[in-house]
């Protein structure tokens, strides 16, 4: 009896307690999103791989749950937190991408994403609270190619060469880095996942940096060529012309194979650059020698003087910028000079290259109050920027004293200051001239300068 009355108590209490409790808010959770999976021509497709994505604050997907579509093409998925979604589907021999061009597709996306032609392959919906999101329908459609060879104007398989699909924009083209290859031992390449439409398509015959396979890519030409002898070509279009040319498009049905696309590479245009190196009157000069490149694709060669006038002709540069750094030794010392010219219709003649007396730099490093004595670098250099040299003529270098002062001389052009056996975590944070700081902390020094009030600040 007691126990039963001691039940009958606490199933009352209890009844009680859950009355005066508050109403548990919805769920935040209490969403949903479902749909279904479908084909360009309306059939379902199942066995689909569907993702949901929330889009964070910088519109990037993240957080992503999937399922598989049903043999209805259907899919849904449960508790969806309110919040901006992105909704995806693919499956094997398919594509969901759809190619946004330039501008004038939908007033609301912000006009940054329609600063070239880009590949969507998702729906953005907004999922409110409590609310459900049905009937959504994901389109896709059966994916293409575009598959040929890449060859040298003389027939040679061009293999390790990138291959790109592009679309044309203005006057010139934007290349979909999305859907990229590179071509094989044979030169075959393939462009594989393209929904349909016209592309171009774009090589970019880039040097290989690996010196195993530049040396292998050599030789499969003549076994005894060395390296720097296989032929550079520029950027080209199919069916194999220069990228300043339109080139020709190939239509991409849905599903169909694009066969024989076949490009042939177009050399790239070389010139040559004669001139004469001069030097003050009364000075005994010999071992003239010219450093000349191209930063902006990183090339660089070395030109030695044999002319007793100074008369030299460097040819097989390609177009663009070239700067020249001339070196030679006197019976008064070193001298330097440099000069620049542009390559685009034809050969430069007459080019004067005018030798003076290098310039010296001076100044001081400063540490900040956590770098201890024992990180200190003991050596300052001078890197030079217009041009990469070569090792023939180390770059410009001084000890530090103790003070952290330093004096380099023999420079000669536009430099980076670097420190020897700096730290790791350690840097120079600025350079600046009797306070002033230096523009991309770069010193400039010509014929006879003498730069002083350097001021190199290291820190962490």
């Amino acid at each position: 009896m007691r126990l039963t009355l001691g039940i009958l108590a606490w199933t009352l209490l209890a009844h009680d307690a859950a009355a005066q409790r508050p109403s548990v808010a919805p769920s935040s959770t209490s969403g949903g999103v479902s749909g279904r999976v479908v084909s360009t021509y309306a059939g379902l497709v199942a066995d689909a791989i569907v993702t949901l994505a929330r889009i964070d604050a910088n519109g990037v997907p993240v957080d992503p749950r999937t399922t598989t579509s049903d043999r209805q093409g259907g899919f849904s998925f449960e508790r969806v937190a309110a919040g901006p979604y992105q909704v995806s589907a693919s499956r094997p021999g398919y594509t969901n991408r759809r190619l946004l061009p330039f501008a004038g597709v939908g007033a609301d996306r912000p006009r940054a994403s329609l600063s070239r032609p880009h590949f969507e392959t998702g729906v953005e919906v907004t999922v409110n609270e409590g609310e459900r999101v049905t009937a959504l329908e994901l389109t896709l459609r059966r994916a293409a190619s575009i598959a040929g060879r890449i060859a040298e104007p003389d027939g040679i398989p061009a293999p390790e060469v990138q291959v790109f699909a592009a679309v044309r924009h203005d006057n010139g083209y934007a290349v979909l880095f999305d859907i990229g290859t590179k071509s094989e031992w044979d030169g075959r390449y393939e462009l594989t996942g393209l929904p349909p439409g016209e592309y171009l398509v774009v090589v970019l015959p880039l040097p290989s940096l690996d010196p195993v396979r530049a040396l292998a890519n050599a030789e499969r030409r003549a076994p005894e060529a060395p390296a720097s002898t296989r032929p550079s070509f520029e950027a080209t279009l199919y069916p194999g012309v220069p990228q300043t040319e339109p080139g020709d498009t190939v239509r991409v049905f849905e599903g169909v194979a694009a066969e024989g696309i076949d490009v042939w590479l177009t050399p790239a245009q070389r010139f040559s650059v004669s001139g004469r190196v001069f030097w003050p009157d009364g000075l005994a000069v010999n071992n003239i020698a010219i450093e000349y490149g191209d930063l902006a694709v990183h090339r660089s060669g070395l030109w030695l003087v044999s002319d007793p006038g100074g008369l030299f002709t460097i040819t097989g540069i390609p177009a663009g910028t070239l700067v020249l750094l001339a070196r030679a030794d006197s019976d008064q010392g070193p001298l330097a000079g440099v000069a620049s010219t542009e390559l685009s219709l034809g050969a430069v003649e007459d080019l004067r290259l005018t030798l003076d007396k290098p310039g010296t730099v001076e100044g001081r490093v400063i540490y900040e109050a956590d770098v201890p004595a024992t990180a200190r670098p003991r050596t300052i250099a001078l890197r030079q920027t217009l041009v990469q040299v070569s090792a023939l003529y180390p770059a410009p270098e001084s000890p530090l004293g103790a003070d952290g002062r330093f004096q380099i001389p023999n420079a000669f052009g536009e430099y980076a200051l670097e420190l020897r056996d700096l730290p790791t975590g350690l840097r120079i944070k600025n350079v600046s001239r009797s306070g002033r700081p230096l523009p991309g902390d770069r010193i400039g020094v010509l014929g006879g300068d003498t730069i002083t009030g350097l001021e190199v600040v290291v820190g962490r």
